[in-house]
């Protein structure tokens, strides 16, 4: 029997690496490109598998080589549709990861639970053999068969290198033929802006499951509800964050606009900055009613059961401050907005918040939304600067806009906890 059939296990040990370069030299090209069970491997996959527990130079790089050199078909895939890269992307070898993308093996092959080498290096905390791959052309959105990306199942260690390359890669569009397009300061925080938070899954069915007697209010084919599952927490984040770009977006213009990152566009709107889980770990609680001074209302298209838009309110004394309200651009111009304010009061009467007013700020540039609010029965009532970043900018004027509630409680209601 030839050596390499006899002796294949050492191809993957790391105390016989004489051994193993024996064997590949010594046997013939049908021994080399046997394929072995259950997993259908070549002995390619052995060698890009190898232990290299002594921290020596990539035993499993040389091996490659010399298999590669015999013949030893490279794209091989096995009973899961892995390719050697996989195995090198598990062990953390970073040169042998190089080498096999240089030869030609393609970092996005995706095996029969939908993943990338990528996902069995962030697995394994190999944090050089992922930015390897990521070198390579390795795909950071990739969504396996449990709707995880690498990111959603990063260990805390990988997490920051694979979140610094997805600020990297908004930096440029490269869809489509050619070279990749450098973004205008616009479009990087639109991309920012539709990014699924990081560490949520992608859910396979995104509808919202609710009841009848969740709906505050209805009109149009649209409902809003006073809770919903924590699960549609991350679709409201990607709405925030796109009510954070709108308000952005009437600043383009500005000299200032592309010094400004997503984190200080966030911070003068009033939305959480955080990346890591933070954000959508405090919607999830807002949106179930666990927090008794907050509120969320998700607004959901009842044919499609998506989240449409929602409202973010906050009880004041004697007030209910309106601290966001996002449509999204497919459905606006049918009321939704108007609908929503509605529904917020009558949801805060509902909790029993004792208040005499509502109130919210817009930008002075932003007309269409003075609009609805003027339908809705708000006036104006005062202006100051915004403050966007670290300065305030004459250029940009918040507005106060007011409105006083036809009904006024005379007794303070107990706010249900």
């Amino acid at each position: 029997m030839s050596p390499v059939l006899e002796h294949v296990g050492a191809l993957t040990e790391d105390d016989s690496f004489k051994s193993a370069k024996e064997i590949i030299t010594r046997s013939s090209d049908e021994a080399l490109s046997r394929r072995y069970l259950p997993l259908c491997h070549s002995a390619l996959f052995f060698a890009a598998n190898r232990t290299n527990r002594r921290r020596k130079a990539d035993e499993a790089k040389s091996l490659c080589e010399l298999l590669i050199q015999r013949g030893i078909p490279l794209k091989d895939h096995d009973v899961l549709n892995q390719t050697a890269l996989f195995y090198a992307a598990r062990r953390g070898h970073v040169e042998t990861i190089r080498y096999l993308m240089s030869k030609g093996l393609d970092p996005n092959v995706v095996d029969t639970n939908g993943e990338t080498a990528l996902f069995f290096a962030v697995r394994g905390n190999r944090i050089a053999a992922a930015q390897a791959l990521l070198e390579g052309g390795a795909n950071l959105e990739v969504v396996n068969n449990e709707g995880n990306t690498c990111l959603s199942l990063a260990p805390t260690a990988v997490f920051c290198p694979l979140q610094e390359e997805r600020k990297k890669r908004r930096l440029y569009d490269d869809s489509g033929p050619g070279e990749k397009r450098q973004r205008t300061a616009m479009e990087v925080l639109r991309a920012w802006a539709n990014e699924w938070p990081a560490r949520e899954p992608i859910p396979r069915n995104e509808q919202v499951n609710y009841k009848q007697e969740d709906i505050i209010d209805e009109a149009n084919g649209y409902v809003v509800l006073h809770t919903c599952p924590r699960e549609c927490a991350a679709q409201v984040r990607v709405c925030e964050k796109n009510f954070v770009a709108d308000h952005a977006q009437f600043l383009e213009e500005q000299p200032w606009f592309k010094d400004l990152s997503p984190q200080e566009w966030c911070k003068t709107v009033d939305v959480i900055e955080d990346e890591s889980g933070v954000a959508v770990e405090a919607i999830k609680a807002v949106v179930t009613g666990e927090r008794p001074y907050h509120f969320t209302l998700p607004l959901v298209e009842v044919n499609s059961g998506l989240v449409a838009g929602y409202i973010h309110a906050e009880r004041k004394p004697k007030e209910l401050a309106i601290l966001q309200l996002k449509v999204k651009s497919p459905h606006m111009n049918q009321g939704l907005g108007k609908l929503l304010l509605a529904a917020a009061e009558r949801h805060s009467q509902r909790i029993g918040w004792n208040h005499q007013s509502t109130y919210l700020h817009v930008l002075k540039a932003n007309e269409r939304a003075q609009r609805c609010y003027a339908k809705a029965g708000f006036k104006y009532e005062s202006s100051r600067s915004a403050k966007w970043g670290k300065e305030l900018h004459e250029a940009s004027e918040w507005q106060k806009w007011k409105k006083v509630n036809k009904r006024a409680f005379n007794k303070k209601s107990p706010v249900a906890q």
